[in-house]
């Protein structure tokens, strides 16, 4: 459990995992405002949104991620093939991979060599770059899900394991999901640490006993 703490609401608000995390803030100008100052101390301009985990005061910015447009998500965006390829990288090092890399780096070499010597140009070699050699060779992952639902997993899969993510808050999740895909995710928050946290300005759908919610209503009550 991640406990949210802010001046922007009366208590705090205790964030689970294995089950889907609920804030509505009905009044429009205070959820915008609330919204923004949320990704201010995201983005470490103030420190008026501090995350609780076992009594220590945990780095939202490193382990946060705001979302406000599922359609855009990217499992194989940049900055998480980065991380993909060190852990490649890693993999190659390693003993039992090493005999294969040495016999693959000869290949190249090889290759190269033949290659400078045939060029019109003089030019030298330096060692195998392995993290261009991944993106030249475009690993990337696997995946071509149809349904937005399955392509949030997969997002929030990647994240967390490779960037360290462990909360994932959604700006009006429930204008991007039918209730059938929510269930989807809930059914997959039940079996992950994963937590979720969403920010909703109003609410018209049922709402689930597992379901962890809070509502502001617009006379700035906590219900």
């Amino acid at each position: 459990m991640i406990t949210l703490v802010t001046e922007y609401l009366e208590n705090s608000f205790e964030i689970h995992s294995k089950k889907l995390n609920t804030l509505v803030i009905e009044d429009t100008k205070y959820f915008s405002k609330f919204v923004r100052g949320f990704i201010a101390s995201l983005n470490r301009q103030n420190d008026d949104f501090e995350l609780i985990e076992k009594f220590e005061k945990l780095n939202l910015s490193k382990i946060t991620n705001i979302i406000f447009d599922l359609f855009n998500l990217e499992a194989n965006a940049s900055n998480i093939l980065k991380k993909l390829y060190s852990e490649l990288e890693e993999d190659i090092n390693s003993e039992e991979m090493y005999p294969k890399k040495v016999e693959m780096e000869s290949v190249v070499i090889k290759i190269m060599d033949d290659l400078i010597y045939r060029s019109r140009f003089s030019l030298t070699m330096g060692d195998v770059n392995y993290q261009n050699l991944f993106k030249a060779c475009s690993v990337e992952f696997d995946y071509d899900h149809s349904s937005l639902v399955e392509r949030l997993i997969e997002y929030m899969e990647v994240s967390s394991r490779l960037l360290g993510i462990k909360l994932f808050v959604f700006v009006n999740l429930d204008s991007f999901l039918s209730v059938e895909e929510l269930n989807e995710l809930k059914k997959y928050l039940c079996y992950n640490e994963i937590k979720v946290l969403a920010l909703q300005n109003n609410i018209s759908r049922r709402v689930d006993s597992d379901e962890n919610l809070r509502i502001i209503d617009n006379d700035f009550c906590e219900i």
